[in-house]
């Protein structure tokens, strides 16, 4: 048998191949280098072990896979054995149609980003708003309820952003991105949930010049801008005003552009890996049906992120 390493980057042509003895769990995406979930996982399986030497066989994995190439790819690794995948960036959205069953959070956003295996398939959650949720709670010491929201992005992250705010009760949400046809597509798929819960529901553009985040607002980065040090910012730099809320999404760097310019106007931010961490705990306890060792994967992910930087 070859060596299998949770550091690698594997690939489908990897998969054929594939004969690891223990429990196979992996995250997919493209690309997929910086993912530190493999990190994390593997702590909290490690440290799960311990008490339940039924873990100790379970590894967490990452392949790189074009998105053009993801449905016909998931047959192969459930016929590999695969208990558990996580979904990331560009996949969430795409496996929608491809996956029979779902939790009822995944029928409100339109993206998955845990599959579960089944006899024949996957079950497909998301994960993400309960990741978000913590994030903001316990980085902002904020809640959703009866705030104003400013989301950016309308990809698959503010997609389960949107329905999380609406469905903890914000007292209006407001979308916000360059795409008009992935607003657009965004808002009407979120207007019915608004409707129900009664919250002014509105979509921007940032290039707008008469577009503002007002004093208060809680502001959420859902795009990818600020992965790359020379990326713009999502907003325009005076659409901010002094006492907003930041949490961005993004967690590498640690710092984007975005909260640098939050923190000079003397702002509160956070950057996303509490939500990575709350998410990726959320996901491990759908797979192993156990209660997860939080506290552990957080100090993988910091201590991972502290190498990185």
């Amino acid at each position: 048998m070859r060596p299998y390493s949770p550091e690698r980057v594997y690939t489908l042509e990897d998969l054929n191949d594939w004969d690891f003895p223990g429990a196979s769990l992996a995250v997919l995406g493209y690309p997929v280098t910086h993912s530190i979930s493999p990190q994390m996982h593997n702590a909290a399986l490690q440290k799960l072990s311990e008490k339940k030497p039924g873990f100790s066989d379970w590894r967490y994995f990452k392949f790189e896979v074009p998105p053009e190439e993801l449905i016909a790819s998931l047959p192969k690794f459930h016929e590999k054995g695969f208990r558990g995948i996580n979904l990331t960036v560009p996949h969430k959205e795409i496996v929608l149609d491809a996956i029979e069953t779902k939790d009822e959070f995944v029928n409100c956003t339109g993206s998955i980003n845990t599959l579960k295996r089944t006899a024949s398939s996957y079950e497909g959650f998301n994960t993400d708003g309960f990741g978000l949720l913590e994030g903001i709670r316990r980085d902002l010491g904020s809640e959703i309820k009866g705030r104003t929201i400013y989301l950016l992005g309308a990809g698959g992250a503010a997609r389960a952003a949107a329905a999380t705010c609406i469905e903890r009760g914000c007292s209006s949400l407001h979308i916000v991105n360059r795409n008009q046809e992935r607003l657009n597509r965004l808002i009407l798929d979120m207007q019915p949930l608004a409707k129900d819960a009664s919250l002014p529901l509105n979509g921007y553009s940032p290039e707008d010049p008469i577009f503002s985040i007002p004093n208060d607002s809680l502001v959420i980065n859902a795009t990818s801008l600020g992965l790359k040090t020379d990326d713009p910012l999502p907003v325009r730099e005076d659409s901010l005003q002094s006492k907003v809320a930041l949490y961005d999404m993004i967690y590498n760097p640690p710092e984007t552009r975005l909260m640098q310019h939050v923190r000079k106007l003397g702002g509160k931010y956070a950057n996303g890996l509490s939500m990575l961490v709350y998410q990726g705990a959320k996901s491990l306890e759908i797979w192993t049906g156990t209660e997860v060792p939080t506290s552990v994967m957080m100090e993988s992910a910091t201590k991972e992120m502290a190498i990185r930087v």
